[in-house]
């Protein structure tokens, strides 16, 4: 595992690879009959997060170089804005801040979403309906609030 990570990581960053690898294959309980080209495949997979990951961050910080944020009174509007969703998703359900949270933190899609939930594809889009109605719901009450 780490011979293949080393192909196209540097030394740390093939032993999280690999480490990762051997969580995942931990979690995931049986091992096949043919363990070694198992687990190869998963690293694949481990490896293309990675740098698809690392490219979204290369994306971002050109972006933010190419164009930074002018400082202003946006900044505080901006930092207003990021209480007033924190205390809309404290009314939330626990559940329903889970699906917000992953949705939004871990960058899932839904079918992404059902796996990590261990429902069908089918429940999750309505867990994420109903999560995001209940957020919008939760987020006019707190609005609301400040204007008395």
């Amino acid at each position: 595992m780490h011979r293949y990570a080393r192909t196209r990581l540097s030394a740390a960053e093939a032993e999280d690879v690999v480490a990762e690898v051997f969580l995942i294959a931990w979690r995931k309980g049986e091992v096949p009959d043919e363990p070694r080209s198992w687990l190869l495949a998963i690293a694949r997979r481990v490896l293309a997060n990675q740098v698809r990951a690392d490219r979204r961050r290369a994306a971002l910080a050109d972006r933010a170089i190419r164009h930074p944020a002018p400082p202003g009174p946006d900044d505080a509007r901006l930092v207003d804005e990021l209480d007033v969703l924190h205390r809309a998703l404290a009314l939330l359900r626990p559940a329903d801040r889970e699906v917000v949270e992953l949705l939004a933190a871990a960058e899932l899609s839904t079918t992404e979403l059902a796996r990590v939930l261990g429902c069908s594809a089918a429940t999750a889009a309505t867990r994420v309906y109903r999560a995001r109605r209940r957020l919008r719901a939760a987020y006019r009450t707190v609005t609301e609030g400040q204007e008395d």
